[in-house]
């Protein structure tokens, strides 16, 4: 993922576009996954039921193009070091929609996994700005 900011981050400080930038990076990154499959003897498969076609349509637009068009523009405009953020906050925002739509049931470990989760992005703020306010004028 680290890596992926780093190429994004260089493509658009390169001027390229972001929606192309996208659909040559999720196409190479099927043609990589298709051809690794093959060489593993995976079997390809699909199912037509309505559910699941239903499903796929809505991730591949939603929860790919659109989403990571997103998040690539906001690595443009604030630099991958801030974007990396989100890193943090959609596995918890994830956790609490699981709550409300899907019923999820708190346990020791979710708890545990959010305290950690927001208790380590809290220590990296803390020491950052400590950091920032020693620094001499």
């Amino acid at each position: 993922a680290s890596l992926g900011n780093m190429a994004s981050h260089q493509a658009q400080k390169e001027r390229l576009p972001v929606l192309q930038s996208n659909a040559w990076g999720m196409f190479y990154g099927a043609l990589i996954t298709g051809c690794w499959a093959l060489v593993s003897g995976k079997e390809f498969n699909f199912d037509p039921a309505l559910e699941y076609v239903a499903s796929l349509l809505y991730l591949s637009v939603f929860g790919s193009v659109i989403a990571f068009g997103c998040y690539l523009k906001l690595l443009g405009a604030i630099g991958p070091a801030k974007a990396g953020y989100t890193a943090v906050v959609i596995p918890v925002v994830a956790v609490l929609l699981s709550l409300v739509f899907e019923g999820l049931k708190l346990d020791v470990y979710v708890v545990c996994g959010i305290v950690l989760v927001l208790g380590g992005n809290l220590m990296i703020l803390a020491y950052r700005r400590l950091t920032f306010a020693r620094r001499p004028l």
